[in-house]
């Protein structure tokens, strides 16, 4: 017998259920078996809106949400066949068209027909459960809205219990990892954690679980599936048990590998930098917006003479002789306001300050860099004193070197004395006997006016020629500055072989020239090259006048070379190169009985100020060859 049926049977003496459901708070309809109505308490009414002709039979069924009626219809169905009690949800339209939901359980009741006859009857009971409703709709949507965010979360999350087991974990922890999700559930959090980091993590659970602490932050090293390393951020909750459900750990993991990445790349960064700033040979000095010293190297000591302690704090102006200090104020607070300098902040010199109060000549640079919103400094500054008397001494040395330049070419000058005299000798003599030519024509009245023209035309040329030598010799000797400009060296060669011709003739010395047509131009000083040229020929000269049974050939010739520079070579027959050809450069070192040895160091001296090359090499069957090289002229055609 079901339990419906038994309670039937307990009621089977019939009441007056009009009277009893009027009692009831919640909305009850009295129906037959089959489901359809016969009235309805007030509460229904109320709650409906519905008069009772609107609710008898099937009506009722109207204020059923149309998409619940079906299943409370079968569920009716299936539960009278079966004979067990029914109990559904279903939302109920009120009067004001608004729909609540409502728990629906029917009780079986006797009551008297129209002839006073006991019959069965079914009541319909209504519980509103909106509330409940709306309480387990927002409870599944944030179960929802949980899951979601769990698997779909950018940033990897897991749990476990107490024996430290991972029993979930999110999409992101598991490709943070590499694992599987059946794979972690196989695995405890330690035994994925990296050796070192093992003894603080176990220490920090032990305390959430004796309740110690409700959670901790630490970052640490997981091992990667693949045996790579991964940093991470874990923040770790204890999440007590409620219900059924037993405490547990809940972890949020952030992937934190490039961070450390770029931090151990800041710190190597720092650490290297640190080191350079230390280790500098200059003094480095940072300094604020305000301009205070905030850093000073160990090598600020040895330029300035304070210790670095000395100098934090302080202005940078304590650096500086007073006339600066003003100087720098202004040009500082301008820049800081327009941005515009008033020095170069790379590689000028100034006048810095020790502290024992002796100014000295510095070069500096600065650079500048924004940190937190702040402006930071940082001057490298350079004593420069050494340079500066090695620039000095480099001048005065430059000009002694002139002056011996200048001493060569004379000495070199006296020793072609015959060839000048001879130079000149030979227009003024020229002159001379045109002239004398012209008295005797003119003694004996046969001077005709053709015969007089043609003979002060050659006394005029021969004037100038004779003018030419003197003013070629002059230039060659005086005492001027350098002075560069645009120079054919086939031009300079021609120049030179004239100065050398008596000489070459009286030594009985055959000269070939191979000079090459149309070479580009060279930027150079004339006299200079002159004398480089010079001083070859006269060596190659005198190296073939002490041998007496081998014939003397002098050989010149200008090329360009494979490089795209100028090349000059001065080829002799003479005595040769006995010993190391670069020795013949040194100074002092010569192999003339009355020579100084000067010549040759002077020569490669003004090719390397050209930004030429000078060397010598033994010539082929016996002598020796000088060559130099120029660089073409920018701009010159090749």
């Amino acid at each position: 017998m079901t339990a419906e049926a038994h309670g039937a049977r307990q009621s089977s003496e019939p009441i007056d259920l009009q009277a009893v459901i009027e009692t009831i708070p919640a909305l009850v309809v009295c129906a037959l078996a089959d489901g359809s109505a016969e009235f309805a308490n007030r509460a229904w009414h109320e709650y409906t809106g519905c008069s009772s002709p609107e609710i008898i039979g099937f009506k009722w069924h109207a204020a059923i949400h149309p998409e619940d009626l079906p299943r409370l219809i079968q569920e009716w169905t299936v539960t009278a066949a079966a004979g067990n009690p029914f109990e559904s949800e279903a939302r109920v339209r009120g009067a004001d068209g608004e729909y609540h939901w409502f728990a629906i359980r029917k009780a079986l009741a006797v009551s008297r027909d129209q002839v006073g006859k006991p019959s069965l009857r079914a009541l319909i009971a209504c519980e509103d459960i909106q509330e409940r409703k709306q309480a387990q709709d927002r409870l599944q949507q944030n179960e929802q809205r949980w899951q979601t965010a769990f698997a779909n979360s950018a940033i990897g999350i897991m749990m476990r219990d107490r024996t430290d087991h991972i029993f979930a974990s999110n999409r992101a922890f598991r490709n943070m990892l590499g694992y599987t999700e059946s794979e972690l559930s196989h695995l405890c959090q330690i035994d994925i954690t990296y050796q070192e980091d093992r003894a603080l993590n176990l220490e920090l659970i032990g305390e959430l679980w004796e309740g110690k602490r409700q959670h901790f932050q630490i970052e640490k090293r997981y091992h990667r599936k693949d045996g790579t390393i991964v940093w991470v951020r874990n923040n770790v909750a204890l999440v007590p048990g409620t219900g059924g459900v037993t405490p547990f750990l809940f972890t949020i993991v952030e992937d934190i590998t490039q961070r450390k990445q770029e931090e151990s790349e800041r710190r190597y960064s720092e650490e290297k930098y640190r080191v350079v700033v230390e280790a500098a040979s200059d003094a480095v000095v940072c300094t604020d917006e305000s301009g205070a010293i905030l850093l000073a190297n160990p090598a600020t000591t040895r330029v300035f003479g304070y210790e670095s302690a000395e100098l934090i704090g302080k202005p940078l102006t304590v650096l500086m002789p007073e006339f600066l200090r003003k100087l720098h104020e202004s040009g500082f607070k301008r820049y800081l306001a327009t941005g515009q300098r008033h020095i170069n902040w790379q590689g000028t010199e100034l006048t810095g300050l020790r502290k024992n109060g002796q100014e000295f000549p510095v070069e500096i640079s600065f650079g500048e860099v924004a940190a937190d919103g702040h402006r930071i400094f940082t001057g490298f500054v350079r004593d420069i004193t050494d340079r500066k008397q090695a620039e000095e001494l480099r001048a005065s040395l430059h000009a002694a070197q002139v002056e011996l330049a200048r001493v060569s070419r004379l000495t070199t000058m006296g020793e072609l004395a015959a060839s000048i005299a001879h130079e000149v000798n030979q227009p003024l003599t020229a002159v001379t006997n045109n002239a004398n030519a012209c008295l005797r024509l003119l003694a004996n009245h046969n001077l005709a006016p053709e015969v007089l023209r043609q003979a002060l035309e050659e006394i005029v040329a021969d004037g100038t020629r004779a003018s030419e030598v003197i003013a070629r010799i002059r230039g060659f000797i005086k005492k001027t500055p350098s002075e560069k400009s645009m120079v054919d060296i086939n031009d300079v060669i021609q120049e030179v072989l004239a100065l050398a011709r008596r000489e070459l003739s009286e030594n009985r010395v055959l000269l070939e020239s191979q000079l090459t047509g149309s070479l580009p131009l060279v930027l150079a000083d004339r006299v200079q090259l002159q004398q480089v040229l010079l001083n070859l020929i006269m060596n190659g000269i005198e190296a073939m006048v002490v041998e007496a049974d081998r014939s003397r050939l002098l050989w010149v010739q200008s090329q360009v070379n494979q490089s795209g520079d100028v090349l000059v070579e001065v080829r002799d027959s003479g005595t040769g190169l006995h010993s190391e050809a670069d020795r013949f450069f040194a100074p002092f070192f010569t192999t003339k009985a009355n020579g100084l040895g000067m010549g040759l160091p002077i020569s490669r001296s003004l090719i390397e100020r050209h930004g030429g090359r000078l060397w010598a090499r033994p010539n082929s069957p016996h002598g020796a060859v000088f060559s130099f090289t120029l660089p073409v002229a920018a701009g010159s055609p090749s």
